[in-house]
Parts: structure tokens; C-alpha cells; sequence
């Protein structure tokens, strides 16, 4: 009988590094109940609510990361808190693994890996990475060549790790970007029309900017909300982000109007995504990397944005893959304010929605892929 092993895993920051690890944390909990789990995050990261929610043992650690800034003293006092931040956190992961003895610790993203990594190999202590992004990040690349495995959601990224030694080309593996049951199940799901104020029957529109929020977006899908505002066979759910919601809000009550027929919902935060999934006809988003892999999954099709200051413009490759597979159209940020976004959905529902009908048709092989399993199965040496 295989023994009892002990795992961690960190990540931190936002949902497109936590929901891949929650993934993993639920096959691990439903197939292998007998594998210790211990997360390492950061305490105002939104995993410190998620991951107890789980029932899983978390430890927050400190850690930030660099931001962009023209100011020397802004610079300055940014990289003074990183590696600040690094030294507190190293200790913290290092008293962690010294009490815990995991057999494996594996970092999905964010900065809080940094210290937790650097403390696993003064341990000697196995780490694996997973990179969910296109553009391999640099946090990745530098820890790349002391993992025993580096998971990819793109085939195509281990070419961009830019590792010398052939030899280890073998530990770059293949596992798409872990999705959640609930969202692998979403068929399942009850529709959940009531639950936001739409209605079956219409063309269901929903869109996002990522965990927190994007103003561009937002700003886009209000003038979608007035070129429809006549339609009566069109709804639209906005996910807004809760650091916009009550301008929003306070902004449709003074330019709606009783007359409107088409149906316009301003969310703050949707924390059941299948369910909206399941009504969708369209999705209009950031091309983060969780996103992208849902999408795979939900063949749903979408319209992306990909964020403009992501780190080696990343979302925008993440977009190119699916639009290159058929599966999106992919609209630059700078774009946006020309009303390119409604010429585009037009163009989507015209001639009987045969552009549409086309990309939902469309076939991508990723979709049948566990990366969970794969992932969890390797560590566990399966």
C-alpha cells in the first residue's frame, strides 16, 4: 500500500493562480483521501478565504511583488518591501517545512512561491512548477531549472523556459491549466436566470475583467448596454469587480431608462461561475490564463481583451491560442473605445449567427484533458 504523503501547495495573489490549485486540492481530497494537504499563501490574498473554505490547513506567509512605477522613491520603497517581504517569508516557509516534512511542494503562481521555493531547496525538498500562461513568468523561469517537474498549460511554453540542458526536457509536462469540478460539471449545474434577473429564451452576454475588475472593460460594456437598449432579445451580465460596483450602479440608475428593453445586470462578484456558464451564450473577458482554460472547457465562445500591462504580454498570447484554434476573437485593449466591440458582435449574430454558430462548433483538444489528475498523479509518483 502506498504510504501516507505529505503535500504543499502555494499560490497566491488572484484567482488565476488559486482556482488551479483549488482544483488540484479537490482531486486530491476525492481520490487520494489519504494525502496530507498544507497550503501556504499570503494573508490578504484572496486564498486565505477560499482555501479554509476547503477545509484544508492554511499558513500565510509574507510576500509581494514588484509593481510598475516612474517614481525612483516609489521604486525604491517597492523593491525594499519585496525583499523585505522574502526574508520574512523564506523563515516562515522554512519553519513550515521543517515541522510539516512534505514530500512534495508544488507552486501554481504568485510571489508568495519565491520564498516558499527558495526555503524547499535549503531543504532539499522536491518542488514542481506549474506555469498557466503562454509567456513563461520570470518567477518560473528562475526556479525552472531546480524543479523536478514544470507543468504547462501550452505545450509550446517549454520552448520559452530557453533551458540550456537537453536532459531535462523530459520534466516539462503537458497538462493544460487545472479547472475546477464545479466548472468541469457545469452542464450540471442548475440555470441560474432568477438568481441575476434574466430570462431564458434571450441572447445571454457576460463579461469580466478578472477577479478584481477591469475599468476598460466596464467602461465598453456600458456602450454595448446603449446600442441594445432596444433589443429585446438580448440580456447582458456585467461582472464589474467590487471596487466599481457602486459607481456603476449609482451610473445605469441615471442613464436607464423604463422604456429599455433589453436586460442589463451590474454584479459585483459571481462566485458561481458554472451556473452563469451554463446560461451564457457569450463571453466577453481579460484572456487570463483560468479564464482561457474555463473557456476550453465550457465551449463557450468569446470575445478577449487581453490586458495590455500583463508581464511580457502574456494575455495576449493566452488569446492568440484560442483565437488561432477558432475557439475567440481576440480585440486589443487600445481598441476597444472605437466601437469595435459592437461591430464584432454585429458581425457574431448576423446572417442567422453563422459566424457564431461556426465558432462554437469549433473543436479544441484541450478540453478533454484533467490537468488535476495528471498533476496530482505525478507528484504522488502514480
Amino acid at each position: 500500500m502506498r504510504s501516507i504523503k505529505r503535500v504543499i501547495i502555494t499560490a497566491g495573489g488572484t484567482a488565476g493562480h488559486i482556482y488551479p490549485a483549488v482544483a488540484i486540492i479537490e482531486y486530491l481530497q476525492e481520490f487520494h483521501k489519504d494525502v496530507e494537504i498544507l497550503y501556504l499563501g499570503t494573508k490578504n490574498g484572496m486564498e486565505s478565504r477560499i482555501i479554509q473554505q476547503l477545509g484544508i490547513d492554511f499558513t500565510a506567509l509574507s510576500a509581494s511583488g514588484f509593481s510598475l512605477s516612474r517614481s525612483y522613491f516609489k521604486k525604491t520603497l517597492i523593491y525594499m518591501k519585496f525583499f523585505l517581504n522574502l526574508v520574512a517569508g523564506f523563515f516562515g516557509a522554512l519553519a513550515v517545512i521543517i515541522r510539516f516534512k512534505p514530500d512534495f511542494i508544488i507552486g501554481m503562481g504568485g510571489y508568495v512561491c519565491a520564498p516558499v521555493f527558495i526555503a524547499a531547496l535549503v531543504c532539499h525538498r522536491p518542488i514542481a512548477i506549474h506555469e498557466q500562461n503562454y509567456i513563461p513568468g520570470r518567477l518560473n523561469k528562475l526556479f525552472a531549472k531546480y524543479a523536478r517537474y514544470v507543468f504547462l498549460s501550452f505545450e509550446q511554453s517549454a520552448a520559452l523556459f530557453n533551458q540550456k540542458n537537453d536532459k531535462i526536457k523530459p520534466r516539462f509536462i503537458f497538462t493544460g491549466d487545472p479547472v475546477r469540478k464545479k466548472i468541469r460539471d457545469f452542464k450540471l449545474a442548475v440555470p441560474g436566470y432568477e438568481k441575476w434577473h434574466l430570462k431564458s429564451g434571450r441572447f445571454t452576454i457576460t463579461a469580466f475583467g478578472g477577479s478584481l475588475g477591469a475599468e476598460k472593460i466596464n467602461n465598453a460594456i456600458f456602450s454595448l448596454y446603449e446600442y441594445f437598449r432596444d433589443n429585446e432579445s438580448i440580456q447582458i451580465a456585467l461582472i464589474c469587480g467590487t471596487r466599481f460596483f457602486a459607481g456603476l450602479k449609482e451610473k445605469y440608475n441615471l442613464i436607464s431608462k423604463p422604456s429599455d428593453k433589453v436586460i442589463f445586470e451590474i454584479l459585483e462578484y459571481v462566485d458561481q461561475m458554472e451556473k452563469l456558464y451554463r446560461i451564457t451564450d457569450l463571453v466577453i473577458a481579460r484572456s487570463g490564463a483560468t479564464t482561457v482554460a474555463e473557456l476550453a472547457i465550457v465551449n463557450i465562445p468569446a470575445i478577449l481583451i487581453p490586458y495590455p500591462q500583463a508581464i511580457e504580454n502574456h494575455q495576449y498570447y493566452n488569446a492568440e491560442f484560442l483565437s488561432k484554434n477558432n475557439k475567440a476573437i481576440l480585440i486589443e485593449d487600445k481598441e476597444l473605445g472605437s466601437g469595435i466591440l459592437i461591430s464584432t458582435i454585429i458581425s457574431l449574430l448576423e446572417h442567422d449567427k453563422k459566424k457564431y454558430i461556426e465558432i462554437k462548433n469549433s473543436r479544441l483538444g484541450t478540453r478533454e484533458i484533467n490537468g488535476a489528475k495528471i498533476i496530482s498523479e505525478k507528484i504522488l509518483g502514480i
